[in-house]
């Protein structure tokens, strides 16, 4: 019976025991589910705080940013073309330095100089330090518009604007002025018509005439295709004063220097100007030049009837003393070649008219143009 009692205590205990553990067990999972969101949120919290070491951060702009850029300065004294050319500038420096808009104004001042300089510091004085720096880009740019831009300065770019014109063969500057002018002086060419019409009127007759039979829809066609004429103009010689001399024509000189006459186009020029001027027996004078170019007597004859054409100009006549000995010929003269009527073009190479896919008639013998080396005469005597 003992040792029954022991037993029997013996297992009481232990339930007792298992029960104290499954109840201290069922305590510590319940706190521990309380406290995992909390331990979960602090983990986040840590992990967004820490910062990459692969990642990093965007420095801060800096003006010596914007310098390392080589702005472009400012004197404010180029006239309203140094001013918009140095907006242009400008605004491209401001764009590859990433300067922020809040610090536009601070970066563009910062490279006035001489006048420009002065009138800022004006500014500054008037508005204070920290308004005037607090200005937009686009408040400054109107801001020196109404300083550097008067009326009067419009007037005289509006004058110019109506009387452009090319100088010659330099379509590059023209077209570089017209396209400035159209900025400052929106109002003439404020459709692309009208843009378009003006330029032309602008061009020279030779250019112009082929730009706009090419009826362009825009103003940059009417650029490239005038810049395009303009060079071949160029090329051809069309805008030198200097004669070209052909292959088959002599050019004589007067006392003076002067070629008296050009190539076909010179001469057939002055022949056109001196039947319109109604003088008798200049058209056959003119197409006796141009068959034989002339002996020394005929080129007397042309100095004294040149300046019988011109009885405006009051010139002291030379005695037959005092008339210099004009030059000697720099070419034997030719006899002159009966008129070309068939249909081939004449060649600007050897100036003889052939196909135009066929190539030049030339002799390696004589090295001459318009026949070839086997009908050579002189290889044919060795």
């Amino acid at each position: 019976m003992p040792s029954n009692n022991s037993t029997s205590r013996r297992t009481a205990r232990r339930r007792a025991r298992r029960s104290a553990d499954k109840r201290i067990a069922s305590l510590v999972t319940r706190e521990v589910v309380k406290l995992i969101p909390q331990i979960v949120a602090q983990v986040h919290s840590l992990s967004n705080s820490r910062t990459p070491e692969d990642v990093k951060t965007k420095p801060a702009f800096l003006y010596k940013h914007f310098k390392a850029c080589d702005p472009m300065p400012f004197t404010g004294e180029g006239g309203v073309s140094q001013l918009l050319q140095w907006f242009d500038a400008i605004e491209v420096t401001l764009r590859q330095s990433g300067c922020p808009e809040g610090f536009q104004t601070t970066c563009a001042t910062g490279v006035f100089q001489s006048r420009a300089l002065d009138w800022w510091a004006a500014e500054r004085n008037k508005r204070g330090m920290a308004a005037a720096y607090a200005l937009s880009w686009n408040e400054l740019k109107k801001l020196m518009r109404e300083e550097y831009f008067p009326p009067h300065e419009l007037q005289k770019l509006e004058d110019e604007f109506w009387q452009i014109k090319q100088d010659k063969g330099d379509n590059a500057s023209y077209t570089a002025r017209f396209k400035q002018l159209s900025v400052i002086c929106p109002s003439q060419v404020d459709t692309p018509k009208k843009a378009i019409a003006k330029y032309i009127r602008g061009l020279p007759e030779c250019v112009g005439d082929f730009v706009e039979a090419a009826k362009p829809a825009t103003i940059e066609e009417a650029y490239q295709l005038a810049a395009e004429v303009n060079d071949k103009r160029v090329l051809s010689g069309f805008f030198s004063k200097n004669p070209v001399k052909q292959a088959h024509q002599a050019i004589i000189v007067d006392p003076s220097g002067k070629p008296i006459n050009g190539s076909s186009n010179d001469s057939h020029e002055n022949s056109s100007r001196d039947s319109s001027d109604g003088s008798p027996g200049n058209s056959s004078k003119d197409s006796s030049d141009d068959a034989s170019s002339g002996s020394l007597d005929e080129a007397s004859d042309d100095i004294a009837s040149s300046r019988e054409t011109q009885p405006n100009r009051k010139r002291k006549e030379p005695s037959v003393e005092e008339i210099p000995k004009p030059e000697p010929l720099r070419s034997v003269p030719v006899p002159a070649k009966r008129a070309y009527n068939g249909s081939h073009p004449q060649c600007l190479r050897c100036t003889y008219h052939h196909p135009t896919g066929a190539g030049c008639r030339y002799c390696a013998y004589c090295d001459k143009y318009g026949h070839l080396t086997r009908n050579c005469h002189f290889g044919s005597q060795h």
